[in-house]
């Protein structure tokens, strides 16, 4: 029998003196035995699909015929509910004959955490959502997990239709080797553009200021906003007109360069397509990097940006946003504009793509990260019955299960009527709907899926932010750029990209704060891309055409 997966975590984390890391919720069953009760490994043949199939159903419901339990670990965000609390659960539990022990990891802390579980410790059955593992944590341990493709074929009727009717989601998924190893998602009803400029229609309007449509006109209009009263408090000097966080990485501030004709996806790697040729591009070591970075290091040069940017948090720069007394801020980038800027939100509105030096008007794309995720649904070689954690995924993966998990219950958030279409229902009273919907679902987590014509019968509230974000997309869509894609990548591509990237990263952040403070990109250039291919920047260049090939292959 199975060991408890959380005494003998505690055990190992204990051993490598540190203690206290997992906050288990569930009941201590031992994985994959029968819940009704019995225990032991008599039990386990009795009632497991391994046994000649007594208890397994592949087809319909419920799964197993006696209960059987899965012990599932997640990572934890604060905003989250208890998955154990969640009635949509509860309610799979009572159809599918399949109990999870739900089992979380805070995220504060689950980078150690995951490296001691993975080095040895004793795994769950499954480790579900695409923050619990990576792709460098999966193709570096490949021994640890299950191939699913075959349990797809055969039991997962709603997945292999998902896969059929969008191909991306298996090319997602599907490793140099052939197989899959863990499940991929589509989000529901997501727009295509993804972060969205806005600006202050209101300082616009108290400086008789036409809404900018090149970076040179926007140049014009912040240098007025940060030398007039521009919010209109007597205080010339309160004015912000361009903020946000390099503290961290610049990848806040890489969202402002669209205009000058490169546009990044939402992963962490520095890349984006060149859109004429599908070619990769190492954004820090193009020639229009080295234009924007001369635009901004003007902008701060002159008090334009904000000069704590390299200084403060994001929390911080968004305090400055979400000031009560008055608004400070005169523009930045968003998800969506309204709750970004509340409680000032009637002053601002989204700015269409401005068009740079070359006449580019793009806005970042969101097909890569948003829409289409993978390392969802991540079977361990712990399970001992992979075919009924494939078809409780499969169920999951339904569309009404998928619409629950991304919005929350029915009868609790949502409304399905007899026709199929489904309303929002209003929140208690105290809590908006947006922030609702985080606690009261798993959104972000598992392998959903939901068809086009069930799409079609929800109904979302107009002033939602998912909502606000899908009625402000059609004036977006088509500046949108397509990111570089979500490309698989060989254990050994792999573990070379991670040896080349940190001092390459480290050395890319390092000269950015520095230019845009200090100056110096035009004399810095030549020797800093010098530098940057000493580093093996031309090697992992060679890498991503390689991965970007087999993808584009595949």
């Amino acid at each position: 029998m199975k060991r408890n997966w959380k005494k003998v975590l505690g055990l190992l984390l204990a051993l490598c003196l540190v203690a206290s890391l997992f906050a288990a919720c569930g009941g201590g069953t031992d994985s994959s035995t029968s819940s009704s009760g019995e225990s032991g490994a008599s039990s386990q043949q009795e009632s497991g699909a391994e046994a000649g199939d007594s208890n397994f159903n592949a087809t319909g419901l419920p799964i197993v015929n006696e209960p059987v339990s899965l012990t599932f670990l997640y990572v934890k965000g604060a905003s989250l509910r208890d998955l154990n609390e969640n009635s949509m659960f509860q309610e799979m539990e009572r159809a599918t004959n399949v109990h999870i022990d739900w089992q979380y990891a805070g995220d504060a802390d689950w980078a150690e955490q995951k490296s001691l579980l993975l080095a040895g410790g004793d795994l769950p059955d499954v480790f579900f959502g695409n923050n619990s593992l990576g792709d460098m944590d999966i193709l570096t341990n490949l021994d640890l997990f299950v191939p699913v493709e075959d349990y797809i074929d055969q039991y997962c009727p709603n997945i292999k239709a998902a896969y059929d009717a969008e191909p991306i989601m298996r090319k997602l998924v599907t490793q140099s080797d052939g197989h899959i190893y863990t499940l991929s998602s589509k989000l529901p009803m997501r727009p295509k553009a993804c972060d969205i400029p806005f600006i202050n229609q209101k300082w616009l309007d108290n400086l008789n200021l036409e809404m900018p449509t090149t970076v040179d006109e926007w140049y014009n209009v912040l240098k007025a906003f940060k030398e007039q009263d521009a919010n209109g408090n007597g205080d010339p000097n309160d004015e912000v007109p361009l903020s946000g966080s390099g503290k961290g990485d610049m990848f806040d501030w890489i969202r402002y360069i669209n205009p000058w004709g490169i546009t990044d996806s939402l992963e962490t790697n520095y890349l984006a397509l060149e859109q004429e040729t599908g070619e990769p591009i190492f954004i820090p070591a193009d020639e229009r990097y080295k234009e924007a970075v001369q635009f901004f290091e003007k902008l701060y040069a002159e008090g334009i940006m904000d000069q704590e940017y390299f200084t403060q948090d994001g929390s911080q720069s968004d305090a400055k946003l979400k000031n009560e007394e008055v608004s400070l801020v005169g523009t930045g980038i968003a998800w969506e504009v309204s709750s970004a800027t509340n409680p000032h939100s009637d002053e601002y509105v989204p700015m269409l793509p401005l068009a740079g030096p070359r006449g580019d008007r793009y806005v970042r794309g969101n097909d890569g990260i948003i829409i289409y995720r993978r390392n969802e649904f991540t079977v361990t070689t712990a399970c001992e019955h992979p075919e009924i954690a494939m078809r409780w995924a499969d169920y999951y993966s339904s569309d009404d299960i998928s619409i629950q998990s991304y919005w929350g219950p029915f009868g609790e958030a949502l409304e399905k009527a007899d026709d199929g279409t489904i309303t929002f229902l209003d929140p208690p009273e105290g809590k908006t709907g947006d922030v609702w919907y985080w606690e009261i679902t798993c959104r972000d987590y598992g392998p959903k899926y939901v068809s086009p014509e069930t799409e079609a019968k929800i109904q979302l509230p107009a002033d939602s932010g998912d909502g606000a974000k899908l009625a402000c997309d059609e004036d977006f869509k088509e500046f949108v750029a397509q990111p570089y894609p979500q490309v698989n990548y060989t254990p050994e591509q792999m573990d070379e990209i991670s040896k080349l990237t940190v001092d390459i990263y480290k050395y890319v952040k390092e000269s950015w704060a520095n230019w845009i403070v200090n100056g110096g990109i035009e004399n810095d250039w030549d020797g800093y891309i010098a530098q940057l291919n000493q580093m093996g920047l031309e090697r992992l260049m060679e890498i991503y055409q390689e991965a970007l090939d087999a993808y584009n292959a595949g």
